[in-house]
């Protein structure tokens, strides 16, 4: 899920990030060109897919009990619903890929810019603060998850709705995430959430942290020695290039990672198998900066880009090859050069994708445990005080407050529901 940076950025839009310290134009260059209108059509001018969504915020907005300081399993769970019903009222599979997929790379992007030694370096340390730079080229597309249009941006509305007074925005990121993977995954893969992330008002180091697709080099850097994680880890992440796709006039890549648009709604390890069962072959884009992989005729509409395809084949001399010459590379010079496979320079990232891809293909067993483990290191980053979700927010081992105690008066309060009442009510 990546344009110029490794969770695939598909859109850039010029106007200020409210998070961000930039408020500069787009520059009008070949790395900034995918300048269009909105991806997810059917939000904004289907009247009865905005209906449906608007239905599923106000039923929450109704219902749903906002508790300072306490986020309970209930809370979760209502989002998780909530999620999925909007994603089931988003009847184009094509829009309900981007809009489950957008929601998973807002939450990456926030966690991706993490540094452990940003002390040292007398920078932000990042992760999962709530903040990203939508006007960087590497967050392209995120403001078709995250704007101030209701219609357009449901996720966003959900949470200025019903969740603001709840958990902070980088929670509600990493929430909405979790549950949109869970919903997605064909059987249950039990991720962890615990909350307690605090929003920060500037992310100034962001952009240049979030690597560019061009290979290897760029997942070592970002997953490896700034983030502190695994190989293993990285790949499993990788993962969830599973959701979604790409579209050349946004990102300059088109194309999906799985092989039908049904398929790339569904959280499972089809990834890794598609990159180990696929002749690929390097294509080369018009204005765009970095190469990705092919297989199939022209009209397949599949791609890997080099972050996808280095993980298991040692492309970092950019050598052209094609990974499965066992089957029809479509490219006559390629098809006896196959590419070397990975097992020396990458070891861990080589064993990964093959244990991942391996069983019967609805056994995801391997995938899952791994992209567990990862999920929580990668959400968790720079925090060593997170809060587990609770069964309730009553505490009742506190005896209650006396009658006689101090009254105060006040022009406003909340009520149990969250709605806001004055002396009037």
């Amino acid at each position: 899920w990546l344009s110029n940076a490794l969770f695939f950025a598909l859109f850039i839009n010029g106007n200020a990030c409210p998070f961000s310290d930039s408020g500069n134009e787009v520059p009008c260059d070949k790395n900034h060109r995918h300048v269009r209108g909105r991806r997810l059509a059917s939000l904004s001018e289907d009247a009865a897919t905005r209906e449906r969504l608007a239905s599923i915020i106000a039923e929450q907005k109704r219902s749903l009990q906002a508790h300072p300081d306490c986020i309970t399993t209930e809370t979760y769970e209502n989002l998780r619903i909530s999620l999925d019903g909007m994603a089931s009222g988003i009847l184009d599979v094509g829009d309900r890929g981007h809009f489950l997929g957008g929601i998973v790379r807002l939450a990456a992007h926030d966690f991706m810019d993490f540094h452990k030694d940003a002390a040292e370096l007398s920078e932000e340390s990042g992760g999962s603060d709530g903040c990203v730079d939508f006007t960087s080229p590497a967050n392209a597309g995120l403001d078709d998850i995250w704007c101030d249009d209701d219609a357009a941006c449901p996720f966003k509305a959900l949470y200025d709705d019903v969740y603001v007074n709840i958990m902070s925005r980088a929670d509600f990121w990493v929430a909405g995430a979790t549950a949109v993977i869970e919903n997605a995954a064909p059987t249950p893969i039990n991720l962890p959430f615990l909350w307690g992330r605090k929003d920060a008002a500037s992310c100034t180091n962001s952009p240049g942290r979030l690597p560019e697709p061009s290979g290897c080099d760029a997942v070592e850097s970002a997953f490896i020695d700034r983030m502190g994680l695994s190989w293993t880890d990285a790949v499993a992440l990788m993962g969830a290039h599973t959701l979604g796709r790409g579209a050349s006039e946004f990102s300059g890549h088109p194309g999906s990672w799985v092989d039908t648009p049904e398929q790339s709604i569904v959280f499972d390890k089809r990834f890794y198998r598609e990159i180990l069962n696929r002749p690929w072959k390097p294509r080369t884009l018009q204005n765009v900066p970095d190469e990705d992989w092919v297989w199939g005729g022209r009209n397949r509409d599949v791609m890997m880009l080099n972050t996808d395809i280095c993980l298991r084949f040692n492309i970092d001399d950019g050598v052209d090859c094609c990974t499965n010459t066992a089957f029809d590379c479509r490219d006559p010079e390629l098809q006896n050069i196959p590419c070397s496979d990975a097992s020396t320079v990458r070891p861990s990232a080589f064993d990964a994708v093959g244990e991942f891809a391996s069983g019967r293909a609805e056994n995801n067993d391997a995938f899952f445990a791994a992209y567990r483990t990862a999920w929580k290191a990668a959400t968790e980053l720079g925090y060593s005080s997170l809060h587990e979700l609770v069964d309730t927010c009553e505490d009742t081992d506190s005896p209650s407050s006396s009658p006689t105690a101090l009254c105060e008066d006040f022009e406003s309060f909340r009520d149990r529901r969250g709605r806001t009442r004055d002396c009037n009510w």
